[in-house]
């Protein structure tokens, strides 16, 4: 259960969001995978425990069909209830997503064959809706007409996963190999525009909207997709992506940052500051409400994102450029985030613009275990790596303890 408060002290719901629980049993799945210096023997051991239970709970209750579609919300006892008024219960193919990674994850994990040919049933399904447009976005629906950055982003995400999983159990993984190259091309060459910015929707013939969807950026979306791409180029050797992804790097921090107060603005136009452009006729898209009501907010994912994309491209790039953006969002970051009780265990989730803690739902009504997790296993995983590296070169000096605070 996860739809507590933002102070994290009051259960409001007993409602299970189907991504939420994916997630849950991805970031278990991947703690007990890590190193023995970072997780002892005995806490993988249970994380592994945790994550059964998670995998028997989704198996037994997510799915409407045998098509393996995904309920996007459950009651407390897994029985499948619609969001809203509309009565659908597919009512977003990211749970499926979500879903399918948390399965691929822990299939690797647990070296669990059937769970991951349920995963691939999950993605051949996933594949087949968004192919012939039958799904649904919820709480943010896709605009007719238009494309969503999200869609090629979390695909890649779940290929990615996907591809890691078959490798680790001795399974053929070039279909997802081919689709991962396949997805961040599309986002490298269709999204990202003529200024290295990367946008959040385009049209369906993959060209600029001319009005406020089309101008509105989402700097955490950037900089949690340029991981994706270069973690996915580095598995396939492509290195003919990082220079571009480097520069939409520093063009997201360049629009992204508040020069005044420091952090990452949660929507920005895609020359800086407010978001705006023509609205006519856009006022009651749910996607319009988000922007207009939290833009200036600093949110806690977007920030995680930004350790690990901006550590990561300089340890790929060497660009110095990227290290001393690291360090100021590092600073940022465990200024504000980190609750100062450290009892507490977890981090404040949203703060307004000027560094105070600010009191409303964005999205769901959830606070879920991922993105700062996930962030802060990779970037422990990437520090040994450096770390390993070092020693294995002889350096005299380890280099991340160097370089990296």
């Amino acid at each position: 259960m996860n739809c507590y408060d933002n102070t994290g002290k009051e259960l409001l719901s007993y409602n299970k969001f189907t991504w939420s629980q994916g997630r849950f049993l991805w970031v278990f799945s991947e703690l007990s995978m890590c190193e023995d210096s970072v997780v002892t023997k005995e806490e993988k051991e249970v994380f592994l425990e945790y994550a059964k239970i998670g995998v028997d709970f989704l198996s037994e209750h997510v799915f409407l069909n045998e098509s393996k579609v995904c309920t996007y919300l459950m009651d407390r006892e897994g029985n499948p209830i619609p969001a809203d008024e509309s009565g659908i219960l597919s009512s977003s193919i990211y749970a499926d997503f979500f879903v399918a990674a948390g399965f691929a994850k822990y299939a690797d994990a647990a070296k669990d064959y059937k769970i991951f040919e349920l995963a691939e049933k999950m993605y051949q399904s996933i594949r087949k809706r968004i192919e012939q447009g039958t799904y649904l976005t919820l709480p943010y629906p896709i605009p007719e007409g238009l494309r969503m950055h999200g869609i090629p982003m979390i695909f890649l995400n779940l290929s990615t996963e996907m591809y890691v999983s078959a490798a680790g159990l001795g399974l053929k993984n070039d279909v997802y190999s081919r689709d991962m190259q396949m997805f961040y091309t599309d986002i490298l060459t269709n999204f990202v525009d003529q200024k290295h910015v990367l946008r959040e929707m385009i049209t369906t013939d993959n060209c600029q909207v001319d009005n406020y969807f089309g101008e509105y950026c989402n700097p955490g979306h950037t900089m949690e997709d340029i991981w994706f791409i270069l973690k996915a180029a580095h598995y396939l050797g492509d290195r003919s992506v990082l220079p571009l992804c480097t520069e939409i790097l520093k063009n997201v921090y360049k629009i992204g940052w508040d020069k005044d107060y420091g952090g990452f603005r949660l929507f920005v136009h895609h020359d800086g500051g407010v978001p705006h452009g023509k609205s006519a006729g856009l006022e009651k898209e749910p996607m319009f409400r988000q922007i207009e009501e939290n833009h200036n907010n600093k949110l806690w994912w977007p920030h995680s994102e930004a350790l690990y994309s901006f550590l990561l491209a300089y340890f790929q790039s060497g660009d110095e450029e990227l290290l001393a953006i690291y360090r100021e969002v590092f600073d940022y970051t465990f200024k504000l985030f980190p609750n100062p009780d450290s009892s507490v265990g977890e981090w404040i989730q949203i703060r307004q613009r000027d560094g105070r803690p600010d009191d409303k739902v964005v999205a769901l009504p959830v606070k879920d275990p991922y993105h700062i997790t996930r962030n802060l296993i990779l970037i422990i995983q990437l520090l040994n790596e450096q770390a390993h590296k070092a020693d294995f070169e002889g350096e005299e000096e380890n280099f991340a303890d160097k370089k990296i605070r």
